[in-house]
């Protein structure tokens, strides 16, 4: 007879196990502690946490309470109200449904759960300690219910020293309360760190009081709200001008059906409807949830409920997409619009003149650095509605004729209002900025990145194929064999973005057909970017590679910093940037245009 080697497990030890899924750090106990206080209906929820969580963990809620029976199955495992059946899965409205939180953290840790009905004059008291039940007996407290945890992992210590630093669990803890809270701004939330109130919410039900709340009130006035609802889907919150920027997603709350999850396809969503506003690494605040049927999410695909599954991806997507678009696209007026700098008190006040007299001067002007004032500046970019789309034509051929036209005095041109601009010019430094006067201040404009988002916007608005052109007498390019076979796999992507290719050796390639808007000398080293884009991107959408391809057409297009402009040019350049969707900023994300202010300027000049 062979020797058995199969045999079941402990509830003890199983139950460490399941912590090992279900309590992946302090953060994530906080979280199940949370949602079952959300679930009971509760008011007023407060955390008080001491070194990370890794110390002492206690979550008070004022919601139903547990009677003495309720309270002893609570603490063991599988055992839930959520649910009673699998097919109640398929609708689940609740956060907490699985019954495996609070016997999976009693297990690692010395768990306490006082608990108390309305009803009853009575709380229940459960003490456990490492998985064992040391006590369990009636006790004196108020209604709701109070979860304390402390020594977190005290007996795995293998999962212990995973943990990170108080301060980084803190971190962690921190966030996860900050999106529950933007997710229920009827709950009136505290968390209290190292017996230090770090935020609290005020529970009134509007989610921008809480938005104030968490991230302070002077982000109130840079928030768009959204509102959408088409095909069974509604999505509503708030997202911001592109003034509000993280490295990461620190500052992204999203929720489907009140639920805060994670979801790539939901960020890449945000992402695509901010293209060209933002600088590469920059994202934006946003508090975004999206309701639609419980049928059509599957919420029980991660053991800490953190991901769900949609039955139908794309339509999500085109949802919120099309409402950060629409309200990315809102009017505003010109005035909310402008860039402002925010001036240091020692700032260097600035000299200009206008072109016609910049011999003079050796077109020699001091002026805040640009980088100082790229630091400086707040930005926002709105979409400016016109009735019908305006005509651009190429502002460098503008430029060409003006230098035909007769000549007028210089300064004659200066007093005139653009036409479709709200700005007056006044000149240019260093062959590189534009200065312009509007009716709320003085307007510095950046000639290359004005000309980008002139060229990129025209470009966009080209559906199907970009506009190519015949070349008279082919390019023979020579590339190595890793790119002849990268080309020929992505023929027809490179010819929607108007490069046509043929190969007539090993190793060569002989272009017929590029863009329009790139000048032959570099339509080389553009094809090579591109060839070097489909490598970075990792397989990109032909909607992505050609959102990155036309950023870097019309960056190697533009006019260069250095070019000298005449007043007309100028004239030229400005009114093509304001027929513009979106002027304020290049399509990397980068401002075209900072305003002094008046009171800025009274700074500079210490008038205040």
């Amino acid at each position: 007879m062979s020797q058995q080697v199969i045999h079941i497990l402990d509830e003890n030890t199983a139950n460490k196990i399941a912590a090992g899924e279900v309590v992946e750090r302090p953060a994530a106990v906080i979280k199940e502690f949370i949602e079952n206080s959300i679930d009971a209906g509760s008011k007023s929820i407060e955390i008080e946490i001491a070194e990370g969580g890794i110390q002492f963990i206690r979550v008070t809620d004022d919601g139903r309470g547990m009677g003495y029976e309720d309270a002893q199955l609570a603490v063991k495992r599988h055992a839930t109200s959520k649910i009673r059946t699998a097919e109640d899965l398929a609708a689940i409205q609740s956060l907490g449904f699985r019954g495996e939180a609070l016997p999976s953290i009693a297990a690692v840790s010395k768990f306490t759960l006082t608990t108390r009905l309305q009803d009853e004059p009575l709380a229940t008291y459960i003490e456990i300690n490492g998985g064992i039940v040391a006590d369990t007996r009636e006790a004196g407290a108020g209604c709701g219910t109070t979860v304390t945890v402390a020594d977190l992992f005290f007996n795995t210590p293998a999962r212990r020293k995973f943990l990170k630093t108080p301060s980084a669990e803190s971190g962690h803890i921190s966030d996860i309360v900050t999106k529950l809270s933007l997710s229920h701004p009827q709950i009136a939330f505290k968390l209290v760190s190292n017996q230090r109130l770090t935020f609290s919410t005020g529970g009134n039900g509007r989610l921008l009081d809480t938005i104030a709340d968490i991230y302070g009130h002077k982000v109130v006035p840079e928030l768009l709200p959204v509102e959408y609802s088409n095909d069974g889907i509604t999505v509503s919150g708030y997202v911001a001008k592109p003034v509000l920027l993280k490295s990461g997603r620190q500052w992204q709350t999203f929720m489907v059906n009140q639920r805060v999850v994670n979801s790539r396809m939901l960020a890449k969503a945000l992402d695509n409807a901010y293209f060209s506003l933002l600088p590469k690494n920059g994202h934006p605040l946003a508090v975004l949830d999206i309701e639609l049927a419980a049928d059509t999410v599957d919420v029980n695909v991660h053991p800490q409920k953190k991901e769900i599954k949609f039955s139908d991806d794309q339509k999500v997507y085109r949802a919120v997409y099309k409402a950060v678009s629409a309200s990315l696209a809102a009017p505003m007026s010109h005035t909310e619009a402008a860039a402002t700098v925010q001036p240091q008190s020692a700032a260097i006040i600035p000299r200009f003149v206008s072109n016609a007299d910049s011999s003079r001067y050796n077109n020699k002007h001091t002026y805040i650095s640009a980088q100082a004032a790229e630091e400086e500046h707040r930005v926002w970019a709105p979409t400016l509605w016109r009735e019908e789309t305006l005509s651009l034509s190429d502002t460098r051929e503008a430029i060409k004729q003006s230098e035909q036209l007769s000549e007028v005095p210089e300064v004659a041109t200066a007093t005139a209002e653009i036409a479709g601009s709200p700005l007056y010019p006044l000149g240019q430094i260093e062959a590189c900025y534009i200065v312009a006067q509007g009716e709320d201040g003085l307007y510095i404009i950046d000639q290359h990145a004005a000309h980008e988002r002139i060229l990129y916007d025209r470009m966009s608005r080209a559906t199907g194929r970009v506009p190519s052109q015949q070349l008279l007498v082919p390019l023979y390019l020579d590339f190595i064999k890793g790119d002849c076979e990268l080309i020929t796999a992505n023929q027809d992507t490179l010819y929607q973005l108007g490069f046509t290719l043929e190969q007539v050796g090993p190793d060569t390639m002989r272009l017929i057909e590029m863009p329009v808007d790139i000048p032959l000398d570099d339509a080389e080293a553009v094809l090579r970017q591109v060839l070097q884009l489909v490598t970075d991107m990792h397989q990109p959408t032909t909607q992505e590679l050609r959102h990155a391809y036309l950023q870097m057409a019309a960056c190697r297009s533009a006019i260069k910093a250095g070019e000298n402009l005449n007043m007309r040019q100028i004239q030229a350049l400005l009114s093509e940037l304001y027929a513009t969707d979106l002027p304020y900023t290049c399509p990397h994300g980068r401002p075209t245009i900072v305003r002094f202010g008046p009171d800025e300027l009274a700074k500079m000049f210490k008038r205040t």
